[in-house]
């Protein structure tokens, strides 16, 4: 069984791609012999994977790579600096395949030199990934004379260059990601492996599980429940959801409704005062932070789901594959990756002027759909295009080809090509009959020019 390095956030780092992980590392190990890498001291949470796995520290991984233990590495690369700072040192001093979950890291190369008060840093990275427009770009943010890039026009300016340069392959979730890293940097192999649902009901237990969810959760039964779910922040929308929530309710077509909000909500995101606004305090439910067991009940007792983003990083969304393997109608922001799944599965809107109207649509559409028929066909994409069979088979393909050599970063080709020859030369220059040597290479260049 080959062996394969893993790096990534888990949990107790509360983030996506710690669930991911955690979803993914069981379905692997069927496949691959998995070590999994972690910060020095660290304590990995899930009883599962601390039970099942080899848990290694980073101090140990320089000497086992130098002595050829790893037949791949994968490197899950997200947007938060806190959770991704030291994997991104490991990237960049050896290279392996890198699961980019966000196009743009923007974000965090912010905090890894503005918040550390490291300007001329931001400025380098910029210059390196693109060029002096990048540059001129980063002086007039600086100047005061724009907003901040990574709030208006992360997309145009992702700062992933170096992190493209110095993989050995690339991994995104959508075709998205994929045509926008291909204009940048077309020597990187890259794959696209779709973000699995690691559950996806049976069609015959909707009713059910949502009858069972509502009762643990004391959720009324002949109520229609809508939820928003994961970390609450502006770029979620969630203020246009409860605005179009209050002109339901004040239009009164919808009985019974109730909004739950589930998940931290971000410090800076006044949503309990919007609600009071609103005076939506009977209907509109903040859970705050749940455990993935209780995320996904919240799921199996929703009606419908509510996953909007903008602006956008170039990011997917694990929450509604979880959403959609619950077979539960989800609104979604018709952008980037969001965009790529068809309308009878996800109801896709704008985030224009008419975004709130969209959202009451959306809802209105929901509530008077037959949400069994719904749900079936839900669960019948999502078997068929996001299964967690479909995303292991790609993640093999792609790990075969690149381990193989088959697929190759040329960058890192003409790199370990120098390198080598800087090598060797040194080499020829220690030695006797240098002149003649030198001489020789040089007719043969001479000859092989001429012949062209």
């Amino acid at each position: 069984m080959k062996k394969i390095a893993y790096f990534s956030p888990l949990n107790p780092i509360r983030s996506g791609i710690s669930d991911y992980s955690e979803d993914l590392l069981p379905e692997l190990s069927k496949v691959y012999d998995v070590e999994v890498y972690v910060e020095n001291g660290f304590e990995v949470e899930n009883t599962n994977i601390k039970e099942n796995f080899v848990i290694r520290e980073y101090a140990e991984f320089s000497k086992r790579y130098d002595n050829k233990q790893y037949n791949a590495i994968l490197y899950h690369m997200g947007n938060n600096y806190s959770a991704h700072k030291e994997i991104y040192e490991f990237i960049l001093k050896y290279p392996g395949i890198v699961v980019l979950h966000d196009y743009s890291l923007h974000h965090f190369f912010a905090a890894k030199t503005l918040e550390q008060g490291n300007l001329d840093g931001y400025r380098e990275e910029m210059l390196y990934c693109h060029g002096k427009e990048g540059l001129d770009e980063a002086n007039r943010f600086l100047n005061g004379e724009i907003s901040p890039i990574w709030e208006s026009n992360s997309l145009k300016y992702p700062l992933n260059l170096r992190i493209l340069d110095h993989s050995a392959g690339i991994i995104v979730h959508s075709q998205f990601a994929k045509d926008l890293l291909q204009q940048q940097a077309g020597y990187v192999p890259i794959e696209v492996v779709p973000i699995p649902a690691p559950y996806i009901s049976s069609t015959d237990n909707l009713d059910f599980e949502k009858e069972t969810a509502r009762s643990e959760l004391d959720i009324g039964q002949r109520d229609f429940v809508i939820s928003a779910l994961g970390y609450a922040n502006p770029t979620k929308r969630i203020d246009k959801v409860i605005e179009a929530i209050s002109i339901i309710k004040s239009r009164q077509l919808i009985d019974n409704l109730k909004f739950y909000i589930v998940g931290e909500v971000a410090p800076s995101y006044p949503l309990k005062e919007i609600v009071k606004r609103y005076k939506l305090e009977k209907e509109v439910v903040f859970t705050g932070y749940v455990d993935l067991e209780e995320f996904d009940k919240y799921i199996a007792a929703s009606d419908m789901c509510i996953n909007l983003r903008y602006p956008t990083q170039g990011e997917n969304s694990a929450s509604l594959l979880k959403i959609m393997g619950h077979g539960k109608p989800v609104i979604a922001t018709n952008i980037g990756s969001f965009s790529e799944f068809p309308g009878g599965v996800v109801y896709k809107i704008g985030f224009n002027e008419g975004e709130i109207d969209e959202i009451i649509e959306g809802i209105l559409n929901a509530y008077k759909s037959d949400l069994i028929r719904f749900g079936k066909n839900i669960l019948k994409y999502t078997s068929q295009n996001n299964s967690m069979y479909v995303s292991v088979e790609k993640y093999c393909y792609f790990v075969k080809n690149i381990s193989s050599g088959e697929s190759t970063n040329l960058n890192l080709g003409f790199v370990k090509f120098i390198n080598n020859y800087k090598s060797k030369l040194l080499k020829v220059l220690t030695e006797k009959n240098t002149g003649n040597l030198l001489d020789h290479n040089i007719s043969r260049i001479v000859k092989s020019l001429n012949k062209k």
